[in-house]
């Protein structure tokens, strides 16, 4: 009986004391699952999403991919109005002749 009861104190130790160890996401507080925990600690290099939980680095991802595409979009509308304005620099009356 007390055996039992030894065994199942030393049980809810180790568990507690994984719970302490389990990560928490720095944005919304929440404790990680399992599943996203194991897939942290199985990546062999680390990135900044590591300490976000599976819904908050989706949101951070989509974010940093619509920042890129709103980047893109935004150089290539201003190299094509430089190429606009470089074309119309040479219509005016004394532009360049043919």
């Amino acid at each position: 009986m007390e055996e039992e009861q030894s065994r199942r104190r030393q049980t809810e130790r180790k568990a507690a004391e994984r719970e302490a160890q389990r990560p928490v996401c720095t944005r919304c507080g929440t404790k990680f699952t399992d599943e996203r925990w194991q897939s942290v600690i199985q990546t062999s290099w680390r990135s900044t999403g590591d300490n976000l939980r599976g819904p908050c680095w989706k949101e951070d991802f989509d974010r940093a991919e619509a920042e890129r595409a709103a980047r893109r979009e935004a150089e290539e509308a201003s190299v094509r109005e430089a190429a606009e304005a470089d074309a119309k620099k040479g219509r005016g009356l004394f532009g360049r002749r043919w």
